[in-house]
């Protein structure tokens, strides 16, 4: 059974905190790169981009997470990024952030080609995690496992308007179990 994390309403409150916060930041740039990083964010950054007030270059780098429950290391995409970013703002969306790994490698690679200050904003960030969001709507324990809202187990519950875990449902660790 599916117990409620966040309800859409809850989420597009937050989405509305962080795009305000942003508008402001990046008032008066000519135009700004989005980078979208994963799969699961493909909702959140679609929301949070229809409210930036600031011309948008976006750019999508990357697929899942999770295949089960088991985090899967994935390579970025480096050919969706330009070679050259001419010291524009970026902003990066992530779904989660856990470990960092994929953020660092992306923080080095958009260094290395010429990207103007970066900015990360993510769904959720798991607590204990030492990986920095300027933004986070919000904070996810460990243990728990997120779907809908872009979010999926095995490609399944992305096109849910809301945040869930499953009540009996805690990461094990194991693959294909949660």
């Amino acid at each position: 059974m599916m117990k409620l994390l966040y309800s859409a309403d809850a989420i597009q409150s937050r989405v509305a905190d962080i795009a305000a916060s942003l508008n402001k930041q990046l008032a008066g740039n000519r135009h700004v790169h989005v980078v979208v990083t994963m799969n699961g964010a493909f909702m959140f950054a679609a929301d949070l981009c229809r409210q930036l007030s600031v011309p948008q270059i976006l750019h999508f780098t990357g697929g899942s997470y999770f295949q089960g429950a088991i985090k899967q290391d994935i390579a970025l995409d480096q050919k969706t990024l330009p070679t050259n970013f001419h010291l524009a703002p970026v902003v990066i969306v992530e779904d989660m952030l856990d470990s960092g790994n994929s953020l660092r490698q992306l923080r080095q690679m958009l260094g290395e080609r010429g990207a103007g200050p970066i900015t990360v904003v993510t769904l959720f960030k798991r607590v204990g995690s030492n990986a920095v969001a300027d933004h986070a709507a919000f904070s996810l324990p460990k243990e728990l496992f997120a779907i809908g809202y872009g979010l999926d187990m095995d490609g399944r519950y992305r096109e849910l308007p809301a945040l869930y875990t499953f009540e009996t449902t805690l990461m094990s660790g194991e693959a294909g179990r949660c």
